[in-house]
């Protein structure tokens, strides 16, 4: 009962951590994209780990399942070890006024600012995808920057 307590322990934090580091290793602008080749990523490992795992059942035996399994558990846990901590950034949209000309200009000027990670500019949408460090700037610094002012 303990090891089932424990399993869906790890599970559940990694169900909520996963999607987070997605979410904060993602660039600029392609956090949308991101989460949807996480999601379907997921789906298809679990449809196809139940494939595979009634396969060899089928072929050998459930101790030949449980032994993969572990031996999978134990790769992960070797490239897991050597992942850092990502920076903790927030992602911001922010739109530009009219009057602003939307550039490379614009986009050098924000990656220049001091607690801006990443910037991405959007002239289609007239829009700046951008990651900062809230505790160097905030978003009304951002605007400001955007402006000109």
């Amino acid at each position: 009962m303990a090891g089932v307590q424990l399993f869906f322990l790890a599970f559940n934090l990694l169900e909520a951590l996963l999607p987070s580091l997605i979410s904060k290793e993602s660039p600029a602008g392609y956090k949308g994209t991101a989460m949807g080749v996480y999601s379907t990523s997921q789906f298809l490992g679990v449809a196809i780990g139940g494939a595979l795992g009634g396969w060899v059942d089928g072929f050998f035996d459930s101790q030949t399942v449980f032994l993969l399994g572990a031996l999978l558990a134990m790769l992960w846990l070797l490239v897991a070890s050597t992942m850092s901590e990502p920076p903790y950034v927030s992602s911001l949209r922010v739109e530009v006024p009219d009057g602003v000309v939307v550039d490379s200009a614009l986009q050098a000027r924000l990656l220049s600012a001091s607690g801006v990670h990443q910037a991405l500019v959007v002239p289609e949408e007239r829009s700046v995808y951008i990651k900062i460090d809230s505790k160097v700037t905030n978003r009304f610094e951002i605007e400001q920057l955007i402006k000109g002012v």
